[in-house]
């Protein structure tokens, strides 16, 4: 998946600026809480920024990684098609390598433990009094703890965790299927910027502690939900 946030992020505005051709009157206002299945395929951008000096040019290995994780939110829906959230989404465990020219078969293993808690808004442009599509934006914060291993799991990085500014923009469609519970799907651009583990803890060629693996942390998701107002 290979979408740009900047236009991504351009779309959700325009649509937010069209916003009363389409919006519907009566929408229900009120407390809701939602479920999300994720479907994540997250990428560690930028890992040829990892300190490894004096061994040769930077390799790309796996930078990207697929998982299923999920999430839970509670919001209130205005009664002029905006909505606003709180969202917790669950610990997610992922892994990344990258090498050099020097050492072909001494892969460096990023191994990353990301979550993150949100607050979102969103405009609805309901099509129908059942059907509506959706911008999204949302901003908070993400904790990522960062370490790994070269070559073998006993020569080990030290441990960081950080905790980073997030945002996210995206865009997505919702159906009432029975009063008061709707179904939707959401795809979004999630940035949790700049990673880095701790210096290595063991005895490199140079003796010395000068190296780290670094990255930034970046997902695509498609989102799955349901969601009841109160």
């Amino acid at each position: 998946m290979n979408v740009t946030p900047r236009v991504l992020f351009a779309s959700v505005i325009s649509l937010c600026a069209s916003g009363p051709v389409l919006a519907a009157e009566n929408v229900k206002e009120g407390y809701y809480g939602a479920l999300n299945l994720i479907d994540t395929y997250q990428k560690a951008k930028s890992m040829n920024l990892s300190e490894r000096p004096g061994i040769g040019s930077f390799v790309a290995g796996d930078e990207k990684e697929h998982k299923l994780n999920g999430s839970v939110a509670a919001g209130y829906q205005f009664g002029n098609n905006w909505r606003t959230e709180a969202e917790y989404v669950f610990k997610e465990k992922t892994e990344f390598t990258s090498g050099s020219s020097t050492f072909a078969t001494s892969f460096n293993h990023m191994k990353v433990d990301s979550e993150r808690a949100m607050l979102n808004v969103y405009r609805d442009f309901m099509i129908t009094d059942k059907f509506a599509l959706y911008a999204t934006a949302g901003a908070g914060v993400a904790k990522v703890k960062v370490g790994g291993w070269q070559g073998n799991d006993t020569r080990e990085f030290a441990g960081n965790t950080q905790t980073n500014f997030t945002y996210s923009v995206g865009a997505g469609a919702s159906y009432e299927v029975i009063d008061d519970l709707t179904l939707y799907a959401t795809y979004r651009y999630v940035d949790m910027g700049n990673i880095e583990s701790g210096r290595n803890t063991f005895v490199n060629a140079r003796s010395l502690q000068d190296e780290n693996l670094r990255g930034r942390l970046v997902n695509n998701e498609f989102v799955f939900g349901v969601r009841y107002v109160l």
